[in-house]
């Protein structure tokens, strides 16, 4: 009997890898709770390593958050796929080195002064890339020829102004069919909370809540008093 994997691709990986395939050198995915959209990415990137020749960074703001997170699911996800042993992994460097296809993965934190700055790489993954800033991310980006990022949008930051209608794709917890019932109603709670019966809103900060983990629509920043700035020359 064959192994059912736990780590499936969703409509969030099959419209990222469409994505992928346009005529790009920068994709930005943007997408609220439950979208899918890390485990999407790592997926991908377990594919080519595992397939291909390359070298990938994978990176974030902070190392031990990266360590926590997007790190702990690609080992889960090879291990889930039965190739993580196609890995050695140097656990002290946070590096992988595939040794069947000799491609090369590591998972650096940004939080170090000029780490990764100037590197070739086939590939740069920034995770939540809202939370580093223009400085790093062009300093990290420079000599890869594809970059990825994602985020949730809980504000405007850099990176929408480098969007464009080739590299950009929005993502929600609808497009992650595997999302167990819990987190779905978890989620559309925030809908419940933001709206009265009637329509109208009764709580701007539940809406807020909705629009960025819900709709993975860009929000405002928590704490802003004032909303509806308008810019005049």
């Amino acid at each position: 009997m064959s192994k059912e994997f736990l780590y499936k691709p969703t409509t969030s990986t099959w419209k990222i890898k469409r994505l992928l395939e346009n005529d790009s050198r920068l994709f930005i995915i943007q997408g609220g709770q439950g979208a899918g959209k890390t485990i999407s990415i790592l997926m991908i990137i377990l594919d080519f390593l595992n397939t291909t020749y390359g070298e990938v960074t994978i990176c974030s703001a902070q190392s031990s958050k990266l360590s926590d997170t997007a790190l702990r699911d690609f080992i889960k996800i090879a291990q889930d796929w039965n190739i993580y042993n196609n890995f050695k992994h140097n656990s002290s460097e946070n590096t992988f080195t595939n040794e069947l296809t000799n491609s090369y993965c590591e998972f650096i934190g940004l939080d170090k002064k000029d780490v990764g700055k100037g590197r070739r790489r086939d590939i740069v993954y920034i995770n939540e890339a809202n939370k580093i800033t223009l400085q790093q991310f062009t300093d990290i980006s420079a000599r890869a020829k594809l970059v990825i990022l994602d985020y949730n949008p809980d504000a405007y930051f850099w990176a929408h102004d480098l969007i464009t209608e080739d590299n950009f794709i929005n993502l929600c917890y609808l497009d992650n069919e595997y999302l167990s019932a819990q987190e779905v109603a978890n989620i559309e709670n925030y809908k419940t909370l933001a709206y009265n019966h009637d329509g109208t809103i009764r709580s701007e900060y539940w809406l807020n809540v909705w629009k960025v983990y819900g709709l993975g629509e860009i929000g405002s920043a928590e704490g802003k008093i004032f909303d509806g700035w308008v810019k005049t020359d």
